[in-house]
């Protein structure tokens, strides 16, 4: 029995991994939402076990503190104290709340980290190890299998190779957390007798599946992140630095190997900007964007989570400022995610934040390892090998964070904290503080864990089916039904007043069926919390209907500002100024849109086009151009 609970909560820990798996075609954004949910369930599942497990326990429990547990706390209390002196924001904020509970996962992950006095792996380590290899290999062998058509995804999605996370890059990130890890334990276990076979067989065929499927991404940054990480464990393996010191003994032949490096990494880099010049281009953008956003926020950032709400408005102004170039203007596009973790860290939460998350990365790659192995003849210990391979993926999704935004996928956050909660239980160094918990204090703090958990339960049992409604009015809405849909909708408003995207598709529902005056006050509502082109053009459209010219034209200007290179908004100006007898305007506008060379040809935008020149003709021939 005393054995027993070690298996039942390796078992139950790891079931945050299986996150990745769970889609649902019933909820609103089902694909993301389904992920969210189940997280939330399996952690309220784990706090009550552990919760019971504290009250039938006799014994007191001893824990410690290190530098990466108290930078992470201190993280999250920062986050917290800008969450609730962020205008706007809400502690129904599903990314803050996702990160509350994969803190306490942490330590709850750090703590069933055990090892033997061998330094090898305990049962739970060994369950946790292995359901996370083995999560990361059912999802590569998945999209493998939509690679080569046996499985067609996951509800006709625009991409081939998604696996069940919706997109390619998405997916990438995701084996990125996995793969080096993988290659970290067989590598570096090959002549270890000690370690369990099972296990190095299941982190081969991990690595081979996630090395397979790689390229079917076309994610570039995923393989800087991938070489990046098996560089750490070959430099460890074969002791690198040591070999270098030896081969570069001269300054002749380090001057030579820079200036070779030098040369290949330009040769890669263009090589990997060839792949995809679009996406380059348009990062570079977003980024000299974002900067501005950090240039006006520099010490608090603009509140935690505010990234997607505040970017666009930021973009438009660019733009409307005349500081954007034509092909910043035709790569310019909707934007939610910096795609870079750093820079929009530092946006929302300001130099101070960044610098907290910069030394929880920093603290959990500067921990020495337990025995240093490297000159020695021993074999290295499981706890040793687990130690170097966290810290391998850790680098690896730490340049990945440099051109994505892997800590903003749920999996691939989970992932990352478990990492972080290896390397904090793999090192005995730096502890900063050990405390012993007596029964009086830790029983009575189970019961009020039960109690917090049992409310959080019952509250997202209602929020989730407030997002299955919330699926039935947007499936509504997009068939043309929007009586329907608004019906759905209104019954929601409580539970969803704080959701920025729902209040915009409530007041499109109201604005389609013609209640311009109500639509409006939901609309205005949803420009505190999302940012979105399309909310703006509903809400000049709306404004342009009850004969408002001025907040008509602002909203549809700010939405063509956002997204420069798309006609429609344009189209709207003009005929909102050819409606108001601002022929100038009209004319320029329309001349604008036909010389605009469009990213993608559609019927559409070649019949907007058709129909500027017949408004440029109407204009050419009417009594007042002509002078009658």
């Amino acid at each position: 029995m005393k054995n027993s609970y070690k298996y039942i909560f390796g078992v139950l820990l790891s079931l945050p991994f299986v996150t990745v798996f769970v889609t649902s075609k019933e909820l609103y954004n089902g694909i993301i939402t389904a992920k969210m949910f189940y997280f939330y369930a399996v952690t309220v599942l784990i706090l009550f076990s552990v919760s019971i497990y504290l009250l039938i326990k006799k014994d007191s429990i001893r824990i410690s503190f290190n530098v990466i547990d108290l930078l992470i706390l201190i993280y999250l209390s920062y986050n917290f104290l800008r969450l609730l002196t962020t205008k706007y924001s809400s502690l129904q904020d599903d990314y803050f709340i996702s990160f509350v509970l994969l803190t306490v996962l942490y330590f709850l992950w750090k703590y069933f980290l055990t090892f033997n006095n061998k330094a090898d792996f305990n049962k739970s380590t060994t369950i946790l190890i292995t359901v996370f290899l083995v999560s990361g290999l059912l999802q590569a062998i998945y999209g493998l299998l939509q690679l080569y058509n046996i499985s067609p995804g996951i509800v006709g999605n625009q991409f081939k190779v998604i696996g069940t996370l919706g997109n390619p890059d998405y997916l990438a990130g995701y084996l990125i957390s996995i793969a080096p890890f993988a290659l970290g334990i067989y590598w570096l276990s090959k002549n270890v007798t000690t370690l369990n076979k099972f296990i190095k067989m299941i982190a081969l065929i991990t690595f081979c599946s996630c090395i397979f499927l790689l390229p079917s991404t076309l994610s570039r940054t995923s393989w800087l992140a991938l070489g990046a990480g098996i560089l750490f464990i070959l430099w460890y393996k074969y002791h690198l630095a040591e070999k270098l010191k030896i081969i570069f003994n001269s300054k002749i032949k380090l001057v030579s190997a820079l200036l070779i490096s030098l040369i290949l990494s330009i040769v890669l880099v263009s090589s990997l900007y060839q792949l995809k010049p679009e996406s380059a281009l348009g990062r570079l953008l977003l980024w000299k964007v974002s900067l501005r956003i950090i240039e006006n926020n520099p010490i608090i950032g603009i509140g935690f989570n505010r990234f997607s709400v505040a970017y666009n408005n930021y973009q438009a102004d660019y733009f409307a400022k005349g500081y954007g170039s034509n092909s910043e203007k035709y790569f310019a596009d909707n934007v939610r995610h910096a795609h870079n973790e750093y820079l929009q860290i530092g946006a929302e939460t300001g130099l101070i934040g960044l610098l907290i998350f910069l030394g929880i990365i920093f603290s959990a790659l500067k921990f020495p390892l337990i025995n240093n192995y490297q000159n020695t003849g021993q074999q290295l210990t499981g706890k040793v090998i687990i130690s170097i391979s966290a810290k391998a993926v850790l680098i690896a999704l730490m340049v990945f964070a440099l051109f994505s935004f892997p800590l903003h996928i749920l999996p691939n956050l989970i992932n990352f904290f478990f990492l972080l909660a290896v390397l904090s239980g793999s090192n005995d160094a730096y502890i900063v503080r050990e405390l012993t918990l007596s029964k009086k204090v830790f029983k009575p703090a189970a019961l009020i864990v039960i109690v917090i958990a049992s409310l959080f339960a019952v509250n997202y049992i209602h929020l989730y089916e407030t997002y299955n409604k919330w699926n039935l009015g947007y499936l509504a809405a997009k068939g043309g039904y929007f009586d329907i849909a608004q019906k759905e909708y209104e019954d929601l408003i409580p539970e969803l007043k704080s959701n920025g995207e729902f209040l915009f598709f409530y007041g499109a529902s109201l604005s389609a069926l013609g209640n311009y005056n109500e639509a409006l006050k939901f609309l205005e509502q949803a420009k505190q919390k999302f940012s979105d082109p399309n909310l703006y053009i509903t809400l000049g459209q709306n404004y342009a209907r009850l004969n408002d010219f001025n907040k008509a034209e602002s909203n549809i200007m700010h939405a063509s500002n956002i997204t420069p290179h798309k006609l429609f908004p344009k189209y709207l100006l003009a005929k909102l100024y050819y409606n108001h007898n601002m022929q100038e305007k009209a004319m320029n506008t329309a001349n604008e849109i036909i010389n605009l060379e469009a990213k993608i040809k559609t019927t559409a935008s070649e019949e907007i086009k058709f129909e500027m020149k017949e408004l440029i003709d109407k204009i050419n021939t009417s009594p007042v151009k002509a002078g009658m």
